[in-house]
């Protein structure tokens, strides 16, 4: 049975409001038998899905937990990690997903800072984990049985949990963030703020019948591919998952020539591993009529010969977790495509550029982007502090992202004004990873920064004066900030200096090291 198709604007009006889960309860009711997600080779169809769905609802209420609790969410892509997250959207428990990667430290400031009650795992906790909670009053509990833990499918009892009764301004989600400065942050996205942001997803496909799979190659723990798998369930497809972790161009060919998948999300990393793996005599991708990039920057050249190899636009977007992903892009922009810009707003959407005094400046003036609509956090938890700081008497967001726009309302981001390095599509914060090298026994001096890479758009580069006597090597440092924080979050360059160039007042001058970087190694800016 074929999913009736809705105008995206009744999916914001009864019986469709309220919690985010009425959305998901019309996609099983109207097709129960057609497969909702295929991962690894495991699949789960709609009337499948929603019954394990409302039996994790039921186990979390037989934790003690009631709507508007929070838990922790640890684990990668997969049915299990979707599974959690709906269960708690229908139980109205505010969920937090980690980051897969994170380790003890990153675990511990997430779950204590969110007030989980719970931090829930695909199967055994890991030691990162269990480290991380014993000073903490979060359970461990799992998503699957016969493990060491209290698991989600021996605590349900039935799969008659009534979807929880949810305001649009309640919390569904609680995603962390980073600045450049200070402690991660909480971010409180609304039912409200989802509804909008899938509203405009499946207004893609209203006009007609719904045709061709979804795929998620992007972490499900960040805001894009959080909404691209909450949204292509809403709009009754068939999801095909794979692991970031465990990317492979070849997988994704091959996913793309097996299934009718008509677009595909990626960061400028993995549209160069695609062009580089591509065979146009081996893989059939006729299906494919759309890709589109999120997260960095997508290089010129890139975006040019992979619209020419595959034969399909390669549009950019913007956005980021304060606004629940999609502020702007080209791929609804009235006028087309413009090579360099992340295109117009998307139509809920009201943006700006302003000067240093918040007065609004013309077409191709250069100022930070501001953002204001009902996809914009609610706030960020209990931070009165950035709340105030990061939001105008107007009502606007600000990024803290320069940019231009021209006179037919496209946008075009020159730079950041955090100094967040983004690398193949993750945020990596200088302050957190200066911090952890401050504490190595042997380190003096530290000093983190970014430097343009081909295929990743910036590596991570660190700059290290050793303590007198000293017996330290750049492989020591990679070794130590590889043990405790995620990967990608690693310096990949590594130097060991006597000293490092500081300004009169003894401030690191990180300019001036990156320039250097950049001149040793013959790499332009």
């Amino acid at each position: 049975m074929e999913l009736d198709i809705v105008s995206a604007e009744t999916l914001l009006e009864p019986p469709y409001d309220g919690n985010v889960a009425n959305l998901l309860e019309r996609s099983i009711a109207e097709q129960p038998d057609a497969v909702a997600i295929e991962h690894a080779g495991e699949t789960i169809t709609y009337r499948e899905f929603g019954d394990r769905v409302a039996r994790f609802a039921n186990g979390l209420r037989e934790l003690g937990l009631e709507a508007g609790d929070r838990v922790g969410v640890y684990m990668p892509n997969g049915i299990p990690f979707c599974t959690v997250i709906w269960a708690c959207c229908r139980a109205g428990v505010i969920a937090s997903p980690l980051n897969p990667e994170y380790r003890r430290r990153e675990i511990e400031y997430q779950l204590d800072d969110v007030d989980a009650e719970a931090v829930i795992v695909a199967g055994d906790a890991n030691d990162y984990v269990v480290e991380a909670v014993a000073g903490l009053e979060a359970k461990i509990v799992s998503a699957t049985p016969g493990g060491d833990h209290a698991s989600l499918p021996d605590l349900a009892s039935d799969a008659n949990a009534a979807v929880a009764d949810r305001e649009d301004d309640d919390v569904l989600l609680q995603p962390y963030t980073s600045g450049t400065t200070g402690k991660p942050k909480g971010v409180l996205l609304t039912h409200r703020n989802f509804r909008v942001q899938i509203a405009q997803s499946v207004s893609s496909y209203s006009a007609g019948p719904i045709e061709g799979d979804g795929i998620i190659v992007l972490p499900m723990y960040h805001i894009t591919g959080m909404i691209q798998m909450m949204a292509s369930l809403c709009a009754g497809r068939t999801l095909h998952l794979l692991r970031p972790d465990q990317w492979d161009p070849e997988r994704v060919l091959a996913k793309l020539d097996e299934h009718d998948i008509p677009a595909f999300t990626g960061v400028a990393a993995m549209f160069v591993d695609l062009l580089e793996a591509y065979e146009p005599d081996e893989h059939d991708l006729s299906t494919l009529i759309k890709a589109g990039q999120g997260g960095d920057k997508l290089p010129k050249p890139t975006q040019e010969r992979f619209e020419e190899a595959f034969g399909v636009p390669l549009s950019e977007g913007y956005g980021l977790t304060e606004t629940t992903a999609t502020s702007h892009t080209i791929r609804w922009s009235s006028l087309g495509n413009r090579p360099g810009s992340v295109g117009q707003p998307v139509g809920h959407t009201r943006s700006k550029v302003v000067d240093e005094d918040g007065n609004e400046v013309g077409p191709g003036e250069e100022g930070e982007i501001l953002i204001a609509g009902p996809q914009v956090m609610k706030g960020y938890y209990e931070n009165p502090e950035a709340n105030e700081a990061v939001f105008t008497e107007d009502g606007y967001f600000r990024t803290g992202d320069i940019g231009t726009r021209d006179a037919d309302n496209y946008y075009y981001i020159k730079g950041r004004e955090k100094e967040m390095i983004l690398t193949a599509g993750y945020n990596v914060y200088p302050r957190e990873i200066e911090d952890l090298l401050y504490e190595h026994p042997d380190i003096h001096e530290a000093a983190v920064f970014g430097l343009p890479d081909d295929r990743r758009g910036e590596t991570v580069a660190a700059a290290i004066t050793p303590k007198a006597g000293a017996d330290l090597t750049e492989d020591d440092v990679e070794a130590y900030v590889l043990d405790e924080l995620a990967p990608y979050k690693h310096p990949r360059v590594v130097e060991i200096r006597p000293e490092l160039p500081k300004t009169g007042s003894g401030k690191i001058r990180k300019t001036t090291l990156k320039d250097e970087f950049l001149e040793e190694r013959g790499i332009e800016s």
